[in-house]
């Protein structure tokens, strides 16, 4: 064990370099992690430091405050589903949210389908903030487009949420559409038109009178 309380590799992180790279979402983009000998076995030391906001009072240039996300793609490659509870409240982190935001749909895109039931009971309940759902949203989105024998599933899973719009935060509302967009499901189409006649839409989404462009783009 090193001086950080990390083993070897995962210590290495606290000084792998900076992750100025984090607008660059797809896997295949990310540094040769698994290069430097990581594997199964050091799971539950990346879990933890994932999830060690010790390192969000670092400087965002110093490489030690790069090590969560360091630590969370290589859970992804190593498609950890031990790390599908723990990181969910990664978003909603005040110093690491916007960046899990951005690279998590990918983690659990990697991790796999293993994840849905989880981010389903997520999208569900009502009692998350608005932006946990829609976080939910974009992984199982990602999931589907990863994983295309749980497309199905996640489409229905979306679908179903939607159908329940009334309930909804109209931002929420927004993602699920946005989802169903992305992920090619033209026989969502009168449900959508349903939701956003009855002004259950975040106005930012798209605009009545371009529908079937704004679908079609």
């Amino acid at each position: 064990m090193s001086t950080t309380g990390y083993p070897p590799p995962v210590d290495n992180l606290l000084t792998y370099g900076p992750c100025d790279d984090i607008d660059i979402v797809s896997h295949k983009q990310w540094p040769d992690y698994l290069a430097l000998g990581f594997g199964p076995e050091h799971i539950p030391d990346l879990i933890r430091l994932a999830t060690d906001t010790t390192y969000s009072t670092s400087d965002s240039e110093d490489p030690a405050y790069c090590a969560p996300v360091h630590a969370w793609r290589i859970l992804g490659l190593l498609h950890a589903a031990a790390a599908i509870e723990p990181l969910i409240p990664l978003t909603e982190d005040s110093e690491y949210g916007d960046i899990a935001s951005d690279e998590l749909p990918e983690v659990y895109g990697l991790i796999g389908p293993a994840a849905i039931p989880t981010l389903k009971a997520l999208l569900a309940d009502s009692s998350h903030t608005p932006s946990a759902r829609i976080d939910a949203v974009r992984r199982i989105e990602r999931i589907a487009k990863m994983h295309p024998e749980a497309k199905e599933e996640c489409i229905a899973i979306i679908t179903h949420q939607l159908e329940l719009f009334a309930e909804n935060d109209p931002e929420v509302n927004a993602f699920l559409i946005f989802a169903l967009k992305e992920l090619k499901v033209p026989e969502a189409i009168p449900l959508i038109k349903q939701a956003y006649e009855a002004d259950s839409v975040s106005r930012g989404s798209f605009q009545k009178t371009s529908f079937t462009r704004w679908w079609r783009s």
